[in-house]
């Protein structure tokens, strides 16, 4: 399928829409006084997936109607004033709109309807200040509603595995590493030829440039944005994995094709390009790992967990977390940074966790500090390395107020579907590798007891000694009780085939369930959206059959890519494979954005 380069699309200026000259504007009108407004300069991304046209939505746009809504005391965010609309013909500069009711935050979604009275183009700023008696200039991009924007540099991007994209500062996505090759190594595919090419998007003006170079060339590791010193932390990854070409086993690797060095810390300059750098004396500090979880902390902080070699380890002992602390005085940007030499038997776990899934809590503690979740990873190991019984497969992390300390808690009793406490959940028994996590926020329950829920979707399994192929009933709703210290695990809706090594995204209230790979060497999924049940507020969530779209039909299937959520609740797609053959052929790889349809209602 041909992937054709985004184009922006801009127009700035000049058409107003006042609340009062508006039929369906709010009924009780806020005073002028205690209003403010936008002039919204509209730009638009163009370049679609799956399809042939290209032109601007400038052209074709009708109307806009601009929705405004801010959080209420629960956080939930709801519309503060009726709908405004505007009528657009194209030709005029840009649109304004006032009479909005001054506060902060405001979130703002701009939608744009063609003729057939669809919302079809989407845009959305969010945590805005609306001023009293001010109009303010806001830039904003229209996306595709339901469907696919391509984006990417004019020659195209490579067929990649094992990317990442980070979301940093300004709302902007760092892309770095994946594997670009694949040949056949006697009963195995060797995935190799790393990248150290770094991509920079920016979602706001829709351009994909060069950002240069990471330090090392990597695939399968993992990196986040650290927001107090604005640099990006780059842990683990492998020069080479192997997959089983009889599909027999998914990629594997093994410590000796772990990337040197194996972290590294990043800066964009002013010019976007990337300064990368680490600290050869204290690379022992790390464990070489492929795909690790890792948990930012307060002020820079990041534990690093998983990522041992599945489906069982070597005689290092992956159950320990490792740290990185900023602080510390080292030969990296800036001077500072990397990990700590930790005390033995500091931060471990209740597993090694490899191929887990981790997701941070909505809420913080009482205390202030941060709370993750962690679900599935391989067996219990322990400290030679020697794999034991299957340990729980969920437990979680809770920072301590100390700066670079914490805890990991499996205290919790698991409940399962029975409603009955249980030492291991029956139904999600043996090794569960490559799932996704989702946060689904906090709920009350009638009692007044809170509780915070999270999506876990899919993955395979290692069980009595065999890789078992992706089970599509492997899709479970957690709500975390600490009231209770109860974790009860409850069954979704299975998805239309079993995936592991997809993504999901947690977005308008739904879980998009990104692709993925249905068996253990490929077979492209396509996409699932789960939404809450409306006749079950609190209970699993569900798959609407009268939600498929076209958009579907439209993604291109892939698995081992990588994801974000933008800023505007988009999703940003990068890299994957259908079958890691595909790696054979380097051009025509994929780089998207995905907005849903129901982000427009």
């Amino acid at each position: 399928m041909t992937l054709t380069r985004s184009r922006l699309i801009a127009a700035v200026g000049g058409l107003t829409c006042a609340v009062a000259a508006l039929a369906g504007c709010a009924t009780q009108p806020v005073p002028a006084e205690e209003t403010g407004g936008f002039a919204l300069k509209v730009s638009a991304l163009t370049g679609t997936c799956g399809s042939t046209s290209t032109n601007s939505p400038l052209g074709e746009i009708r109307k806009f109607k601009l929705i405004v809504r801010e959080p209420d005391a629960q956080g939930l965010l709801t519309q503060i004033m009726a709908p405004l609309e505007a009528s657009f013909n194209g030709t005029s500069k840009g649109i304004s709109f006032t009479g909005i009711p001054a506060g902060s935050p405001r979130e703002v979604t701009l939608l744009g309807y063609t003729q057939d009275g669809k919302p079809s183009w989407f845009a959305r700023k969010s945590a805005l200040t609306i001023n009293k008696l001010e109009t303010q200039t806001v830039d904003v991009t229209l996306m595709a509603a339901e469907g696919f924007t391509c984006v990417g540099p004019e020659a195209g991007v490579n067929k990649l595995a094992f990317p990442v994209v980070t979301r940093i500062a300004s709302d902007k996505i760092l892309i770095t590493g994946g594997f670009a090759d694949a040949t056949v190594d006697g009963a195995d595919l060797k995935l190799g030829l790393p990248q150290s090419q770094a991509w920079l998007f920016d979602p706001a003006k829709g351009t994909f440039t060069d950002a240069g170079q990471l330090a090392a060339p990597r695939g399968g590791h993992s990196a986040v944005y650290l927001p107090k010193s604005g640099k990006i932390l780059i842990v683990g990854g492998a020069k080479e994995m192997k997959v089983k070409a009889d599909g027999s086993a998914p990629p594997v690797w093994t410590p000796a094709t772990a990337v040197t060095p194996r972290w590294e810390v990043c800066k964009l300059n002013d010019k976007n390009q990337l300064e990368c750098s680490s600290d050869d004396s204290i690379q022992d500090n790390v464990r070489p790992r492929v795909m690790p979880n890792l948990m930012v902390l307060t002020a820079d902080y990041v534990v690093a967990t998983g990522g041992a070699p599945w489906p069982t380890t070597d005689s290092t002992d992956f159950r320990c977390a490792d740290l990185f602390d900023p602080t510390l005085t080292s030969q990296v940007i800036g001077g500072k940074g990397g990990f700590v030499k930790l005390k033995a038997g500091a931060l471990c776990m209740n597993g090694s966790r490899a191929g887990s899934a981790i997701a941070p809590f909505a809420t913080p503690t009482d205390a202030g500090t941060l709370r993750y979740l962690i679900w599935g990873g391989n067996q219990t190991i322990s400290a030679s390395g020697v794999s034991s019984a299957p340990g729980k497969v969920v437990e979680s992390f809770l920072e301590s107020s100390n700066l670079g300390d914490g805890r990991f808690n499996d205290d919790y009793t698991l409940v399962g579907v029975d409603g009955k406490a249980t030492t291991d959940y029956s139904e999600a028994t043996g090794s569960l590798f490559f799932p996704t996590l989702s946060s689904l926020g906090t709920a009350t329950l009638d009692s007044g007891e809170k509780v915070e829920r999270f999506a876990a979707i899919g993955g395979t399994r290692w069980k009595d000694g065999v890789w078992a192929k992706p089970n599509k009933e492997d899709a479970y709703l957690l709500t975390v009780n600490d009231a209770k210290k109860t974790i009860t695990i409850q069954k979704m809706p299975g998805l239309g085939a079993g995936v592991y090594l997809h993504s999901a995204t947690s977005t308008g209230g739904h879980v998009v369930v990104t692709g993925g790979l249905t068996g253990l060497k490929g077979g492209g999924a396509t996409m699932t959206n789960f939404e809450v049940n409306p006749d079950d507020l609190l209970g699993p969530l569900f798959i609407n059959p009268d939600s498929a779209t076209d958009a579907a039909a439209a993604f291109i299937p892939r698995g081992a890519l990588a994801t974000t959520k933008l800023s505007n609740d988009c999703i940003m797609l990068f890299g994957g494979v259908a079958d890691f053959d595909d790696l054979k052929t380097h051009d025509g790889g994929a780089s998207d954005v995905y907005c849903p349809g129901f982000l427009a209602q």
